[in-house]
């Protein structure tokens, strides 16, 4: 039995599942080879901007930049209890792991996204993992979920310090920095709601850029009817999981359960640095105030 507050941590991670799968799956439908090219192009942004946000977090608590930390320090998410992974080894030059049950995988292959899953795999995890040391790790994904016939995700992540950069090695291992003292790291919030909110901003950002910039009006079209089935898709499943367990579908339920709000003037301080394309405003009108009417708030 499952918490509220699991409850909400569910819903904002199938949220933002279904928002790439909506979006991505249009780009894809409506505009072919070069809208997966857009796709895949759009999702590697993302996560260089994610890998970015996550090592500048690390160095400004004089954190080394390697695989233990990039696996263990500061997630900007909490836990999905549906979740469910066999950790084969985690240290400062390698992270290997199988992914046994991902809420992600689940949702793409319940939707039959498989195609748009295993484009997010092939294009977010390595470009995030790589470049949050600095271009210099290799990323392994044999096997994934989204893959038929792969029973599991299976991560190899590695960083030596021979394939490393000199000048980078004393920030990347502590071995390499003779004067290291490494400092008690301050602990940090992790708040379900901000961390999915930012993400999802991100996720659509990039995917509204790349859509326009390589397919022009047809790219950004694209978006705005994936946008408005996402829509329509989260309003059905917030009524069906509400009702299934007898919660009032009220502002303050569609708040904690959404990773966006429906007035997204409410937020403005993820928008500021991804306000270009007019997102925000293509966001609200395609899909926040459509799902307003649906859900009736």
């Amino acid at each position: 039995m499952y918490t509220y507050e699991q409850k909400c941590m569910m819903n904002l991670g199938d949220a933002y599942t279904l928002l790439y799968g909506f979006v991505a799956g249009n780009i894809i439908e409506t505009c072919g080879v070069d809208g997966e090219a857009a796709v895949r192009e759009a999702t590697r942004q993302f996560g260089y901007d994610r890998a970015e946000t996550t090592r500048a977090k690390h160095l400004a608590v004089n954190a080394k930049i390697n695989m233990l930390n990039l696996f263990t320090l500061y997630h900007d998410l909490p836990g999905d209890p549906r979740f469910r992974r066999e950790l084969q080894e985690i240290k400062p030059t390698e992270r290997v792991s199988h992914t046994l049950v991902c809420p992600m995988a689940d949702i793409w292959k319940e939707y039959g996204w498989m195609k748009i899953g295993r484009i997010y795999c092939e294009e977010f995890h390595p470009a995030c993992y790589s470049h949050y040391a600095f271009d210099q790790s290799l990323v392994n994904l044999s096997k994934t979920l989204t893959q038929e016939g792969d029973e599991y995700c299976d991560f190899n992540v590695i960083l030596r310090p021979q394939d490393v950069k000199e000048e980078l090695r004393p920030i990347c291992f502590e071995e390499y920095d003779p004067d290291y003292q490494k400092p008690d790291f301050p602990e940090q919030e992790v708040n379900g709601k901000k961390g999915f909110a930012l993400l999802s901003i991100k996720l659509y950002y990039y995917l509204l850029k790349y859509a326009q910039e390589y397919l022009g009006d047809a790219g950004r079209d694209a978006v705005r009817g994936g946008l408005e089935n996402f829509a329509d898709a989260m309003a059905e499943l917030l009524k069906k999981r509400a009702g299934r367990d007898m919660y009032e579908i009220n502002a303050v339920y569609i708040s904690e359960n959404l990773p966006l709000e429906l007035d997204s003037v409410r937020d403005m301080g993820i928008w500021d640095s991804y306000s270009a394309y007019e997102s925000r405003e293509l966001m609200q009108e395609a899909c926040s105030d459509k799902m307003r009417k649906l859900l009736g708030i």
